[in-house]
């Protein structure tokens, strides 16, 4: 699939708020509009260099346009989203419990046996020291690369117990016979960080640090840039630590697209949960709420310059030529 470094600048009628019938009033614009210098020179190299400046400053301004177009709308798709809940009540979700027999019950009937949930008890417990002796320092040295970026978010590195134990339930349940670990080595996400960058040098960081992270021993095993999607904006990678193999996810994301990351993931979460419910259960409405909702948060968003020569991994057909 191509991966079109396009302009995610949404029409005006698509940002909340801004004014009667979606129109950005003239005194919205921002000064530097007004400044800008049209290609007047005489010779041809004053006019290549005028026409070259004009292009800067019209840059810039759709750089500022678009900032702002975001900073205005997030308040109001808050406010939307809280409206949206009250609207759709979410149904609560069950706790994890350990049973009397040593099992374990989750959200949605899940089942782990007394033998299962020890053995996830016990690979929660290696998860979370892996994470904090050798996986984070190695994030940290990362980091330490680059002032101009930071990992994001590191209180939220490990998935929770439940969550954790939910997610190999599900692959218990799809996949008889499959041992507890095997199930753990298909969650992507049990240990997961992000980067974040701002939106000017957001292609040759993630390009950087795809490298750093090699550097350091760990192994791709997928990257998605997704910055051509409308219901997520972003780039998406999964790697295997160094000697133990284990799994973790790295995301990359401007301070604008996680925020919007963050804003829409109960949606996102809605939607998942709606896959797995059969026909009469489903909320057609609410799901075409969901996606509308993750679809106009996301079009607000500035691609970063650069984002085309971020490849998927494995390469697609598109990208390898074929």
């Amino acid at each position: 699939m191509d991966r079109d470094d396009e302009d995610a600048t949404p029409d005006a009628a698509a940002v909340p708020g801004a004014g009667v019938g979606g129109k950005i009033e003239a005194h919205d614009e921002p000064e530097l509009a007004r400044a800008s210098p049209g290609p007047t020179g005489d010779s041809p190299s004053e006019r290549e260099q005028q026409i070259a400046e004009h292009l800067r400053y019209r840059e810039a301004v759709h750089a500022v346009e678009a900032r702002d177009a975001w900073a205005r709308a997030a308040p109001l798709l808050r406010a939307e989203w809280e409206a949206h809940k009250q609207r759709y009540p979410d149904r609560e979700e069950q706790a994890g419990t350990t049973l009397p027999d040593g099992g374990w019950a989750g959200d949605g009937n899940r089942r782990l046996s007394p033998e299962q949930n020890a053995e996830a008890s016990k690979c929660a417990s290696d998860l979370r020291d892996e994470a904090i002796q050798r996986i984070g320092p190695a994030m940290d040295r990362i980091e330490g690369a680059d002032p101009s970026r930071r990992l994001a978010g590191r209180e939220h590195m490990l998935k929770g117990e439940d969550r954790l134990k939910e997610k190999i339930a599900d692959e218990l349940s799809s996949k008889p016979g499959a041992t507890v670990r095997a199930a753990l080595d298909k969650v992507a996400d049990g240990v997961r960080f992000t980067l974040e960058y701002p939106v000017e040098r957001y292609a040759e960081g993630v390009l950087a640090d795809v490298e750093r992270m090699k550097a350091e021993g760990f192994q791709l095993i997928k990257l998605k840039n997704l910055w051509h999607a409308d219901q997520y904006k972003g780039v998406n990678s999964q790697w295997r630590a160094p000697e133990t193999g284990t799994r973790c996810e790295m995301q990359f994301h401007t301070a604008e697209g996680l925020e919007a990351k963050e804003l829409t993931h109960e949606a996102y979460e809605r939607i998942r949960t709606a896959a797995t419910l059969t026909e009469g259960q489903r909320d057609a409405d609410e799901e075409r709420a969901l996606k509308d909702f993750q679809r106009r948060a996301n079009a607000l968003l500035r691609t970063p310059p650069g984002t085309a020569a971020i490849s998927d991994f494995p390469r697609t057909k598109e990208q390898s030529g074929g």
